[in-house]
């Protein structure tokens, strides 16, 4: 359980650390339209 905790930890890092350095808005729906 301490994995998966981890992974979505690290998953949500990722998608922050994404959009601070596009400093695009956050889309919801931006994988399905992408």
């Amino acid at each position: 359980s301490k994995a998966a905790l981890g992974a979505v930890m690290r998953k949500l890092v990722h998608q922050c650390f994404g959009v601070l350095k596009t400093r695009m808005k956050w889309d919801e729906n931006y994988a399905a339209t992408a």
